[in-house]
């Protein structure tokens, strides 16, 4: 809060006569802001021949837990890569869990123009051969850029789910587009706001909407208020073509222009494709593990990955039963929580509370004993302890 302080100061200074009439000024207390846990990148890249950035955001407990986390990867960073990130964390956040919490990438741009426009081949009769790409300029080296340097470092980096979702805007719509036909599982989800794109890339839709995979089709489509002719050819191939196994939507914007539609197209398309994800655990009144089991499993058979509930779901889903009374659903919740978080002294001092509103005293103090083991600082177990006659 210090930049808040010296902003008070600076107006009460200019203003002389107020403070002639306040013989005390208030400031405010010198808090930390919460870490952004933002990280910029800087490296040569060989694919590129040139310097490039990747702006890198990791949830709030990542440096706290050993989770892996799918990645979002952000083109044209530099415009996006903020409010994106927050927009990640919002949605993963306590209570809300309508995402899990994400890795988010930016890359930033050095020439999105070059980069982001694929470059055909000549045929004899000097036309451009419309199924065949440059590799070496325009997108086709972009591409290379992100299957050989980006991902991979990331990856080896990172703590990292095998999922991946990109995110574009504009002509970064058209790259991303041409990504998906030319390597459909590199990015199995995508969100595209207000896409460019064109009749040679429409024409080759087909050849990934032809690619079998199950776990390789989502796309979130948004446009604003602008000219939609060319999204709309893409709509209509979509509703044409997309075999079942591909989950995608698309969403107007009436009151959004180009520049603004980003935003919420970002926002939606993140509740789109994990739409499955949520659990309304306080319009459950009898949630039970084996309820919260069958629904990860459901998503783990649709991501085509291992997918468990994150700590502090289970623990939230564990005090929600407890207040209702439901000790026996609570109990076999925050064992679970114990069982996946081990090393978490929070876990251990909620099923301790649990066993102690069961009366299972021999119980409530051995989790209490060990909530304290692993964090001394417990003020709570070591008064429940007391409270315990132990």
């Amino acid at each position: 809060m210090k930049k808040i302080a010296i902003i008070c100061y600076c107006l009460l200074l200019s203003l002389p006569s107020l403070l002639f009439f306040s013989p005390q000024v208030a400031y405010a207390q010198d808090d930390p802001l919460p870490a952004r846990n933002d990280t910029a990148i800087h490296f040569r890249s060989k694919v590129m021949d040139e310097m490039r950035t990747l702006w890198i955001h990791v949830p709030d407990d990542y440096y706290t837990s050993n989770n892996d986390y799918p990645v979002l990867y952000v083109l044209d960073g530099d415009s996006h890569f903020n409010y994106l990130a927050r927009t990640a964390d919002f949605l993963s956040g306590y209570d809300r869990n309508r995402t899990p919490k994400m890795i988010v990438v930016g890359v930033v741009n050095i020439d999105r123009g070059r980069d982001f426009t694929p470059v055909y081949l000549k045929k004899q009769d000097g036309n451009r051969d419309s199924s065949k790409i440059m590799p070496d300029t325009g997108a086709g080296r972009f591409l290379r850029y992100l299957q050989q340097e980006v991902v991979p470092y990331i990856d080896k980096n990172y703590r990292v789910q095998p999922y991946r979702i990109l995110a574009a805007h504009s002509l970064g719509g058209l790259f991303a587009l041409y990504a998906k036909e030319t390597d459909p599982l590199l990015f199995p989800g995508m969100i595209l706001s207000s896409p460019v794109t064109t009749d040679r890339l429409l024409a080759n839709l087909a050849r990934f909407l032809n690619f079998s995979h199950p776990h390789n089709g989502k796309m979130f489509v948004g446009i604003g208020n602008e000219n939609t002719s060319k999204v709309d050819l893409l709509v209509a191939n979509l509703k044409r073509q997309a075999p079942g196994w591909f989950d995608w939507a698309n969403q107007y914007y009436p009151d959004e222009n180009h520049f603004t539609a980003p935003y919420k197209t970002v926002f939606d398309g993140l509740k789109f494709i994990y739409r499955g994800w949520f659990i309304d655990y306080y319009g459950n009144d009898n949630l039970t593990l084996s309820a919260i089991d069958a629904r990860y499993q459901k998503l783990s058979d649709e991501f085509g990955y291992k997918i468990t509930p994150g700590e502090e779901f289970l623990n939230n889903c564990g005090y929600y039963q407890l207040r209702l009374n439901h000790i026996e659903n609570a109990v076999s919740i925050f064992s679970e929580n114990v069982k996946k978080h081990p090393t978490s002294f929070n876990a251990y001092d909620s099923l301790g509370e649990a066993y102690m509103h069961l009366g299972d005293k021999p119980n409530a103090i051995r989790y209490y004993k060990k909530s304290l083991e692993l964090n001394p600082q417990n003020d709570n177990g070591r008064q429940m302890l007391k409270k315990l006659g132990n």
